[in-house]
């Protein structure tokens, strides 16, 4: 019994001691470091935002009725411009939602132009003759398309898919005899084409309601017939003869959203 004592006295002295320890600190002004605990990044929200990158394009052109050897392929690459707009909710970790978007070429290149008759061999069109110029363009791209999100924290990594609608362009050029290397267009053309993309990329956000990231994307667009129109002398034009339109294309670029329903700035626990 007497040990017994003697351990409860020494652990109340001993718990007395370190209370009394600390209230010493205490009143000369020492203060305890706090935790700061950061709220993880919600997003969830409707969001908006711009983009800019570049863009590899492959167009198909071919004459309506096909006809053996008469058509050409081309490859545009160019910067392009971007903007979007979306709405997506964030359940635990996983983050869903639709986007709609637009993008458009800077139209600073024109393209890769080369001879008809170097790319294939020109047979039977009256229009499409040795010596020509032709070539074919990237416009514009619309989507609208789901994402597929993680959230990490104030990283997301995400895969996105859709419809797309694309526009391209083509058109031919005749040499002149006005100066070296001058040519004359003698014929356009313009179609929509539908088709569908799939891709993917990652955003971090930076501060309260600011995103940034890079996406990439690969479309796929159908076949589509139109009609080319001709020039004569520049003056004027009409239905000339069909053509068909088929292509695909890939994106690269950096976008920065802005997103509704941002969270509060972190704050410590109480």
């Amino acid at each position: 019994m007497s040990k017994l004592s003697k351990l409860v006295a020494g652990s109340v002295i001993a718990a007395t001691t370190a209370v009394g320890g600390a209230s010493v600190a205490l009143a000369d002004g020492y203060t305890p470091k706090q935790v700061t605990y950061e709220r993880p990044a919600d997003w969830s929200g409707v969001y908006f935002g711009v983009g800019s990158g570049y863009q590899w394009s492959s167009i198909d052109v071919d004459h309506v009725p096909a006809r053996a050897g008469i058509g050409f392929s081309s490859d545009h690459d160019e910067t392009i411009v971007s903007a979007h707009i979306g709405v997506q909710h964030q359940w635990g970790n996983v983050v869903l939602g639709i986007e709609g978007g637009w993008l458009s070429t800077l139209r600073d290149r024109g393209g890769d132009s080369a001879r008809c008759d170097s790319v294939v061999p020109v047979l039977t069109n009256p229009i499409l003759a040795p010596g020509d110029f032709c070539k074919a363009t990237l416009s514009d791209i619309l989507t609208i398309g789901a994402r597929a999100g993680w959230a990490a924290g104030h990283w997301m990594p995400y895969i996105t898919g859709g419809y797309a609608s694309g526009g391209f362009d083509f058109e031919n050029r005749i040499p002149t005899a006005v100066g070296f290397g001058a040519t004359q267009l003698q014929e356009q053309a313009h179609a929509r084409l539908n088709g569908w993309y799939i891709g993917g990329g990652f955003e971090w956000a930076i501060s309260p309601g600011w995103t940034t990231g890079i996406e990439y994307r690969h479309y796929e667009f159908d076949s589509r017939d139109t009609i080319a129109y001709s020039r004569d002398l520049g003056t004027s034009s009409h239905a000339l003869e069909g053509v068909r339109f088929e292509a695909s294309t890939d994106t690269l670029e950096a976008r920065v959203s802005w997103r509704w329903g941002r969270p509060e700035a972190a704050a410590p626990l109480k």
